[in-house]
């Protein structure tokens, strides 16, 4: 074979096996979902014009729109204070605001119970409670709390990338004020990043299920994704699957409609063009007075939305008893000693089996796609697995069932494919965004002097790539250690993950044991991301690209 053919064999290669694992992973599950809402009677409108579910279906279109109207803003401001160097605390404070991401969602929302229900720990306490949180308004809150660090992170990232600290000073030294600066320079330039977080947060709230069920299910508030839930697993005739059915595809739809166009328009314009050496984008420093008020505020809000919640949940996890004040004097671990048995230990096997597969095969596949999205057609393919990160867990675990469920319902197996189907995207950003950032002339002058392309690879690329490639393995493995929507929707015996148990004692009332099975799965993410986060660090300060690297991942 000819020397130049050899990588085009191999390019043409991986194209065609990646298009086939996407097809059987993400094409056929969704076209078998559209098949069995034309053959088997579903109709859109019919479920639209249902009272309870195209009631359900408003409430996910207005909650989602209400939570992105405010969630947003939120992480806008925190990428903008956060920037600034001279920030009291700031290391810290760019790490706790993160911490609601690290928090499973159904444990922030039943931590939210402990703190601020009745009879919890404010009513314990001070006497004070909030009969609204079970209900839409408490759903709409910690939804915004939890998507503002996601908002954050995009908008950050963002930041880093496209603006310019120079410009905003030259602003400042030709007589424009703060605000002006921020407003015509800053904000402008991170526009995209504003939009693109926007767009995240919406499709990303049309599919969410934990917080939903745990706060609203309770108050008769229903989404497209608790009455999919309800369906397929209370529903026993065959119209409730189909309801089911008709609306996953509707959430693809709504999912599509809202990612595709935003994903071909702001994709190009959020690639970072600045290289790897090149400096980021942290503001001048300001006056001392702002910036500690900024962090007090910092503070309030995380000690009332974050700090709070999780205390509460910890001293729920330890009190004996329900309603009696949460004193060292009426502390014990029976709630951890009931719950900490063999069934659990099986669940927790699992998941982090589960996780641990699903990570590793997840950096391989979104490596070969970030790869392939250099080349021609690769754009699409990168397009397609963002539109599978955005679909909600309910509408791929529906569509996989439909399509898999025959040879594989109720496994470990099926979990894992809606583990991949969904996280792929989470995988590919980070590598991508590395190797936007990668220095093309070192590889090529690699292979110029002999070196063969693993040898390349292995010794040009992987280096400066390893934080990246380890923060995707980190976000793959958390993420899929504590998944809940796909796995309560796909398990059977003896396949149960941890996150299910915890779910499934939730909805039984159990309230210490609840508390004390998601202080354990809260324990089980935060370890391991706070080694992880140590050793990328470690990583990229090695590589000698600690700031790009870091900022990729």
């Amino acid at each position: 074979m000819p020397p130049g053919r050899a990588p085009s064999v191999a390019r043409a290669a991986g194209v065609v096996a990646l298009a086939a694992f996407l097809g059987l992973l993400v094409v056929l599950p969704l076209l078998r979902l559209g098949q069995v809402v034309a053959t088997e009677g579903g109709r859109l409108g019919d479920v639209l014009g249902s009272p309870g579910l195209g009631g359900a279906v408003r409430n996910t279109l207005v909650l989602a729109a209400a939570v992105t109207v405010a969630a947003v803003p939120i992480g806008v401001s925190l990428a903008l204070v956060l920037r600034h160097p001279d920030l009291p605390g700031r290391t810290f404070w760019r790490v706790a605001v993160l911490v609601p991401v690290l928090v499973p969602d159904f444990v922030l929302g039943y931590s939210w119970t402990q703190a601020y229900a009745r009879a919890g720990f404010t009513d314990t306490v001070l006497g004070f409670s909030w009969p609204g949180l079970l209900g839409p308004a408490g759903v709409w809150l910690v939804l915004v709390v939890n998507a503002a660090p996601l908002a954050y992170l995009v908008v950050a990232v963002g930041l880093a990338a496209r603006a310019e600290p120079d410009l905003e000073r030259a602003a400042r030294v030709s007589g424009a004020n703060g605000a002006t600066a921020l407003f015509t320079i800053t904000l402008r330039l991170a526009l995209p990043a504003v939009v693109a977080a926007g767009v995240l947060v919406f499709v990303l709230t049309l599919g969410t299920f934990a917080i939903p069920q745990v706060l609203g299910a309770p108050a008769g508030f229903t989404t497209v994704t608790t009455r999919i839930y309800a369906d397929l697993s209370f529903g026993g005739d065959p119209s409730s699957f189909l309801d089911a059915v008709t609306l996953a595809l509707l959430l693809v739809l709504l999912a599509a409609i809202c990612v595709a166009p935003a994903d071909a328009l702001l994709g190009p314009r959020l690639r970072s063009t600045r290289g790897a050496g090149a400096p980021g984008g942290s503001a001048a420093p300001g006056p001392r007075g702002v910036r500690r008020a900024q962090a007090l505020a910092l503070g309030g809000y995380l000690l009332l939305t974050a700090a709070l919640p999780l205390a509460a949940l910890v001293l729920s996890s330890v009190t004996r008893a329900l309603g009696v004040p949460p004193t060292p004097a009426n502390w014990g671990l029976d709630h951890f000693r009931e719950v900490l048995d063999v069934r659990t230990a099986e669940a927790l096997g699992r998941s982090l089996g589960l996780a641990v597969v699903a990570a590793s095969s997840l950096v391989l596949l979104g490596g070969l796609v970030a790869v392939l999205e250099r080349r021609r057609g690769g754009r699409a393919t990168a397009t397609l697995i963002t539109l599978t990160l955005v679909l909600p867990g309910s509408t791929l675990a529906v569509a996989l069932l439909i399509a898999y469920g025959r040879w594989l319902s109720g496994t470990l197996a099926l979990i894992l494919l809606a583990y991949l189907a969904k996280l792929w995207a989470v995988a590919h950003r980070p590598i991508a965004g590395a190797l936007d950032r990668l220095p093309p002339d070192e590889l090529r002058a690699a292979r110029a002097s002999g070196a063969g392309p693993v040898t390349a690879v292995r010794t040009v690329a992987l280096r400066p790539l390893a934080p990246a490639l380890l923060a995707a393995w980190l976000i793959c493995f958390l993420t899929s250690l504590h998944e809940v929507t796909m796995s309560s929707l796909l398990y059977g015996p003896g396949s149960e993950t941890l996150a299910v148990v915890v779910l499934n004692s939730q909805e039984l009332g159990r309230i210490g044991p609840t508390a004390a099975l998601s202080v354990a799965l809260t324990v089980l993410v935060a370890v391991p991301a706070a080694i992880a986060w140590w050793g990328i660090g470690r990583l990229a300060r090695r590589s000698g690209d600690a700031r790009g690297a870091l900022r990729a991942a």
